[in-house]
């Protein structure tokens, strides 16, 4: 073999071995890429017996969009180890945008809750009675030294379509403890608070439309001139 050809086979083998080299040491020190895992938020409502058979209040709500604050508005699930500093799960991703399941999980419930005479979520030929708007504030996991915790924080608001009023609001901003240090129960833990959040909010919306029930009922009398 001539000296030029046996210096490039030697030049071409030392490159495979590093090349080798450089695999053998990726596959040790970094591994397998781990799995990609998508999550939803869900819950089947379950509304009190007594608040079915009131029935619904003769009113039509329309739900804005809802909102995220700019932090959470991404697919990597958030978590925190403390309030100065946010990060960002790579594996472990929302399949849905959270906002649009808390907005989905709020309609499902007012619909079974049975609470408006319709619930919608587009702008009809008919106007709505009301406007409910979310904003959520927070949709985390919480790590503390001892236990993960899970955090949600949302803003609701009942808005008079017709005067633009704020008739009723509130945040909600609820915390549980999760039972095993995963993701997944993480996940649980928010669409339970979920759950608690929106049966608050009905109980707490109840007598706010008996009030706009007697208002309008008033107001017809009156155009009636009783």
């Amino acid at each position: 073999m001539k000296t030029g050809n046996r210096m490039m086979f030697r030049a071409g083998r030392a490159a495979a071995a590093a090349a080798l080299a450089v695999f053998m040491l990726t596959g040790c020190f970094f591994g397998k890429t781990p799995e990609t895992r998508y999550y939803t938020l869900d819950y089947v409502p379950a509304p009190p017996p007594a608040r079915l058979e009131r029935g619904p209040y003769p009113f039509t709500v329309r739900l804005r969009e809802t909102t995220i604050a700019e932090a959470y508005r991404r697919s990597q699930i958030v978590y925190r180890q403390s309030a100065y500093q946010m990060q960002f799960y790579s594996y472990h991703l929302w399949a849905v945008d959270p906002e649009r399941m808390i907005g989905d999980l709020l309609f499902k419930h007012l619909r079974a809750a049975r609470l408006f005479e319709n619930v919608t979520r587009v702008a009809e030929s008919a106007t709505p009675d009301f406007q409910l708007t979310s904003d959520v504030r927070a949709i985390e996991e919480y790590d503390s030294p001892d236990r993960w915790y899970a955090h949600l924080a949302v803003e609701y608001q009942l808005i008079d379509e017709k005067t633009g009023q704020v008739l009723w609001k509130q945040l909600y901003d609820l915390r549980a403890p999760v039972p095993q240090q995963e993701p997944v129960f993480v996940v649980r833990e928010l669409a339970a608070l979920s759950s608690i959040m929106h049966d608050r909010m009905v109980d707490e919306l109840e007598p706010v439309l008996q009030e706009a029930q007697k208002r309008r009922a008033g107001e017809s009398d009156a155009a009636r001139g009783r």
